[in-house]
């Protein structure tokens, strides 16, 4: 009896000890490792961002080293640090934070001469890793691939993070006191499993390309350029400025003119732009042909309120065609025929072509995507107003991606164009969902809606083309097979300086027969958008002809 009850005993110890080495074994490892090591997370391995040609623009930890970007990282380990005084207080100056000996284990990122400093002494004290980690970011787009971690739900329609849990760590084995083991020390480790990927419309070259045009063309100050293929909707750049690094969100909300703020889908008044609207109603409704005449005596009275034009001291411009006054922006003209066309028109062809509409804003599924502006139809405009409106003032705001849109409906012969940024997505279980073609269509033909007759977008066309080569922007653009249009918005701002603040725009196509690139830019600040916008629209015109990518691939 008793030998039976011991042997019973036995077999529960035996069954037990089966229980806890096979069923529980690998978690009561990872628990005894995680009892003894200390981990600080130095980078998240999320799932890659490419760009329409499969290259990368976000999470590429294949790359070789001399092809992607590394940023400098320093892990502390307070508990640990040691060392000469000296040397301490210097590396308190050097790493951002409470002190090195203070705070819970942390990774801080440091600018390269700082980073230079903290190797160089990391010999001579303990509790401190210095490492060159390469970065997720590529360092183009970073308003597209940095705003949002772009996931396989996200690209589908939802709103996730990018899917995995994958990590890159630094491991520090310790003993029970938290002191490091001798011998073990510090390793990097990889842990968890990565997400899948996401492919964009984006065209790297287009994109670097936009950039470089705004920072050489506009130093300094903020800006967007969109650029769009008129026929898919596909948005192949998206750049905004001032940029900042993903890497380092904390520094960048502290720096000026709100870095992080993406510009490209932010609405603001768009001035003259906004007489492509106008232009669109009139001819639509037979308002106006472009061969109307309209006597300009240089102001115009509208609810009371005088509108004037810069050449009120010499009488006005006399007799100009409809065409002229959309060439050269003559605002008495489009206050004129705004007039007869009443505001309902108007607004009706302004959400039409795109403007303030909230699908516009969401189909490019980013955060802090806006939709532009425009009155509500109810809403009772009297005739000031409705000349404000024909200005593209005071009552309407339009983003550069709306200002895309509505051009590529003139652009392709009238179709209205749904902006598309996420072409496909695979997801960490290798599940592959397309959403758009990357090649255009054979002949070139857009599919939507029809916002405008084929005749209208055809006299809208010759019309600008000639902004262009004689107009308001021929400075700029003429001869280039470019057509477009010019803006320029107060704002109400005024600079440090005291000195007025407007919205200088350019929207437009290239190349004129056939377009086959829609790009729009707005820069903030200067008075003239031909001065200012037209050249930045021109370089990016100019690299997508000589690089063959005037359509997209």
């Amino acid at each position: 009896m008793v030998q039976a009850a011991i042997i019973m005993c036995f077999l529960a110890l035996l069954g037990r000890c089966a229980w806890i080495a096979l069923v529980r074994g690998p978690d009561l490892a990872v628990r005894a490792v995680q009892q003894r090591s200390v981990d600080v997370v130095v980078s998240r391995i999320r799932g890659q961002i490419l760009d329409r040609n499969m290259q990368p623009l976000a999470g590429a930890p294949d790359a070789p080293a001399s092809s992607w970007p590394n940023r400098a990282t320093v892990v502390v380990f307070p508990s640990l640090v040691s060392g000469q005084d000296d040397a301490l207080r210097r590396l308190d100056e050097l790493i951002p934070g409470p002190g090195v000996r203070a705070g819970t284990p942390r990774a801080v990122n440091l600018a390269p001469a700082a980073y230079a400093e903290v190797a160089a002494m990391a010999d001579a004290v303990r509790g401190i890793v210095p490492l060159s980690v390469p970065s997720r970011y590529l360092g183009l787009a970073s308003h597209v691939v940095g705003d949002i971690e772009v996931s396989y739900d996200w690209a589908l329609g939802g709103s996730g993070s990018s899917g995995g849990d994958a990590r890159e760590v630094v491991r520090l084995m310790c003993d029970a006191r938290g002191q490091e083991i001798p011998g073990l020390g510090a390793r990097r480790l990889t842990l968890g499993q990565p997400a899948g990927w996401v492919r964009l419309a984006i065209d790297s070259g287009l994109q670097a390309r936009a950039e470089q045009a705004l920072d050489s063309r506009a130093p300094g100050m903020a800006g967007a350029a969109v650029v769009m293929d008129p026929w898919t909707g596909q948005v192949l750049a998206m750049a905004s400025r001032p940029s900042y690094d993903p890497d380092d969100v904390a520094r960048s909300l502290t720096q000026p003119n709100a870095p992080m703020i993406n510009r490209a889908v932010r609405p603001y008044y768009p001035g003259s732009i906004f007489k492509v609207v106008i232009a669109a109603a009139a001819l639509s409704t037979g308002v106006r042909s472009p061969d109307s005449v309209y006597t300009d005596t240089g102001s115009i009275e509208a609810g009371g309120h005088i509108f004037r034009c810069h050449a009120l001291e010499r009488g006005g411009h006399g007799d100009i065609t409809f065409r002229d006054a959309l060439i050269y922006s003559r605002n008495t003209s489009f206050i004129d025929a705004a007039a007869e066309l009443g505001a309902q028109q108007i607004l009706d062809f302004g959400r039409a072509l795109g403007i303030s509409d909230p699908d516009v804003a969401s189909a490019v599924r980013l955060p802090g995507s806006l939709a532009g502006v425009l009155p509500h139809s109810r809403t009772r405009l009297g005739p000031a107003d409705l000349a404000n409106l024909a200005l593209g003032q005071s009552l309407v705001q339009i983003t550069p991606l709306e200002a895309a849109v509505m051009m590529c409906a003139v652009a392709n012969g009238g179709i209205a164009c749904r902006p598309e940024l996420v072409l496909e997505a695979c997801g960490p279980d290798g599940r592959r969902i397309t959403r758009a073609a990357a090649k255009p269509r054979e002949p070139l033909e857009a599919s939507g809606d029809r916002v405008l007759r084929a005749d209208v977008a055809a006299a809208l066309r010759e019309m600008l083309a000639q902004v262009a080569s004689r107009g308001t922007a021929s400075a700029a653009l003429g001869g280039m097979d470019v057509a477009g249009k010019t803006g320029t918005a107060q704002t109400g701002r005024v600079d440090g300086s005291g000195s007025p603040v407007f919205n200088a725009w350019f929207v437009g196509f290239a190349p004129v027969e056939s377009p086959q690139l829609v790009v729009a830019v707005l820069i903030e600040g200067p008075e003239s958008g031909a001065a200012a916008a037209a050249p930045v629209f021109g370089d990016i015109c100019e690299y997508a002809a000589g690089a063959g990518r005037g359509r997209a691939r």
